[in-house]
């Protein structure tokens, strides 16, 4: 082979994958930004941190009761932040006086909701619930929540009980 030839050959090869690395980037680009994935992407985040959420806002150990106070103002924002905020220490001196444990976990979730950065969801929890020292009883618990979409993620701005 001539080294003409060899030249017209690499130029070819070149051509070639530079076309495919155009086209994989703007691929690429077309796939991060298309509004059907986003829309995806966000749902699937709503719905991450809604149950993570609701799991903490069920859950408490009066033996170290600190902890779960601090995780319901950690994934909570708006009115019901600052209300758990302002009252840490009466929910603390609840949970001792009454002694309460629970659990939860989360049987199912879905996304009602999701315009811009405010999300509705709605779960249904198994909690169990012991207060007094008395054996747990197992409930389950149907929610609705409200999300909002803040700086450090998606945070429950408030939960009320389904009917």
């Amino acid at each position: 082979m001539s080294r003409a030839a060899v030249v017209r050959l690499l130029g070819v090869v070149t051509v070639v994958a530079v076309l495919g690395a155009a086209w994989a980037g703007w691929s690429w680009w077309r796939d991060t930004h298309d509004e059907t994935t986003t829309r995806a992407r966000d749902r699937d985040a709503v719905l991450s941190a809604a149950s993570a959420a609701l799991v903490a806002l069920n859950t408490m150990d009066y033996h170290n009761a600190g902890p779960s106070v601090d995780r319901w103002i950690e994934v909570t924002t708006g009115t019901l932040g600052s209300s758990l905020s302002g009252d840490r220490q009466l929910h603390l001196d609840r949970a001792n006086s009454s002694r309460t444990e629970s659990t939860a976990t989360v049987n199912q979730a879905a996304v009602a909701d999701l315009h811009g950065d405010t999300a509705r969801v709605i779960a249904v929890l198994d909690v169990r619930l012991s207060t007094g020292g008395a054996p747990g009883s197992a409930n389950r618990a149907r929610l609705n929540a409200e999300l909002t979409r803040t700086p450090q993620g998606w945070k429950v701005d408030s939960v009320q009980a389904a009917s």
